[in-house]
């Protein structure tokens, strides 16, 4: 064989070899900035995920979702989702969200925008420097970096009626308690923080998401109100001390995981489990922002179709088929 020859297969061998070597070094590397996983840890009862065009999803366990989608969970229903390994969110009935996932694993940029509904979220793994999670709510945002936290937002009419009705809802008659308390008037929304781990910053906002003042820092212990207006953001009022039996029962079971699990939780499991209720449960149908019926139903019942509809078409957001084992609220979804 001529010098050259072999020279040329000698060259070709080393080509062939640095391009494999390369090869290596990108799926390396990319295999450590994999994509974002958000996926369904555990759906109970009935939720939905609407994806642009796409006709709305039923959200069953193992299922992927995806940056902005949007979500609904049901009357009586709750999810689990998972992000990237380490960030969970326990979303509670009658919740309304969407999610924005940008980024990788290695620097995630997290926002749940949060219109209606409550959850809690759990980020096992402190934050780095270049990863962000941010939860919206009509009149504030928070920011964390590794902290366990609940949100609730609502509207101050619904508060008021459900409040005049025969069913009494735990967190909402805290809220009303506590905004009657504050002499406050005016305001059309209400969200209620609850930290109960590690640090929460809220950066107030307008209806345009324009910020009001600056950035407040919310320590574990804490139960916030915020309250907001057509044209402004308030902290109606901050109490040290976290008090269970203003949470629905749900809630309660999503803070026991939590402090069973990571033990994440400042409030201890036996308290956690003292302020469990197993008996009855208060079931309110609404309509809009009205109360349209009331029930009472024994733990683990079932719920009972009202014999009179708010209007001709429509449906109750909500799956009779399943247990009561907590207070409950069923909206009327009118056709």
């Amino acid at each position: 064989m001529k010098k050259g020859a072999v020279i040329g297969i000698i060259v070709g061998a080393f080509v062939v070899i640095a391009g494999v070597v390369a090869a290596l070094l990108i799926f390396k590397n990319k295999k450590s900035d994999a994509y974002r996983v958000i996926k369904v840890m555990r759906a109970q009862g009935h939720s939905t995920v609407s994806r642009g065009e796409i006709d709305d999803l039923e959200a069953y366990e193992g299922m992927a979702l995806q940056s902005g989608d949007c979500v609904h969970v049901d009357g009586n229903s709750s999810l689990v989702l998972m992000m990237d390994e380490d960030k969970l969110a326990y979303v509670e009935q009658n919740t309304d969200f969407s999610l924005v996932a940008e980024g990788s694993a290695k620097d995630s940029r997290t926002r749940i925008e949060l219109t209606k509904g409550a959850l809690t979220c759990e980020i096992r793994n402190e934050l780095n420097a270049e990863s962000t999670y941010e939860v919206n709510t009509p009149n504030s945002t928070m920011a964390v970096r590794g902290t366990s936290f609940r949100l609730e937002v609502t509207n101050v009419e619904t508060i008021k009626k459900v409040l005049e009705s025969s069913a009494v809802q735990p967190s909402m008659l805290f809220m009303a308690k506590t905004l009657d308390s504050s002499g406050i008037k005016g305001l059309n929304t209400i969200t209620r923080l609850t930290v109960t781990d590690g640090t929460v910053a809220v950066q107030l906002h307008d209806e345009n998401g324009n910020p009001v003042g600056d950035e407040i820092l919310f320590d574990a212990d804490t139960d916030v109100l915020i309250g907001g207006s057509d044209s402004n953001s308030c902290i109606i009022k901050e109490i040290t001390g976290i008090d269970p039996s203003t949470f629905p029962d749900i809630t309660i079971e999503f803070f026991i995981e939590i402090a069973e699990g990571t033990g994440k939780m400042i409030i201890s499991i036996s308290d956690l489990k003292d302020a469990l209720e197993e008996g009855d449960h208060n079931v309110t149908f609404m309509y809009g922002d009205s109360v349209f019926a009331t029930q009472v139903v024994p733990h683990e019942g079932h719920l009972t179709e009202p014999l009179f509809t708010p209007t001709e078409n429509g449906s109750w957001d909500v799956d009779f088929s399943l247990p009561v084992t907590t207070d409950t609220m069923i909206y009327w979804e009118a056709k």
